[in-house]
């Protein structure tokens, strides 16, 4: 991997909704973050960090009033603009690595 280059790895196409796939992404400081989420909506796509689904101290998953599960962030970051620096990076990383992973099918 090239200095100031992410490196991407394990790319796994799912096609959910607004969800494309995940990938595992590697960053020139040596951190590795698995499960990263690929979306794309309305003509935009975007990196979102892996979360993990929200439980109840009854055991159960919560849910919003929409009935979609409730998740809580595993990374965050100090701004928005910081995060869309990082979901930039990683889909110009996806691209270069696999150009065809947002096309439609």
């Amino acid at each position: 991997m090239a200095q100031n280059q992410i490196s991407i790895s394990n790319w796994k196409p799912l096609r959910r909704g607004a969800l494309r796939g995940f990938v595992t992404a590697t960053f020139p400081s040596g951190m590795t973050v698995h499960e990263v989420s690929i979306m794309q909506s309305n003509g935009r796509a975007w990196a979102s960090p892996p979360s993990k689904p929200m439980v109840g101290k009854d055991g159960k998953l919560l849910v919003e009033n929409s009935g979609k599960a409730k998740y809580t962030p595993l990374i965050e970051f100090v701004s928005k603009s910081v995060r869309d620096r990082w979901s930039d990076a990683v889909l110009a990383a996806l691209l270069d690595a696999h150009p065809g992973a947002l096309r439609d099918e």
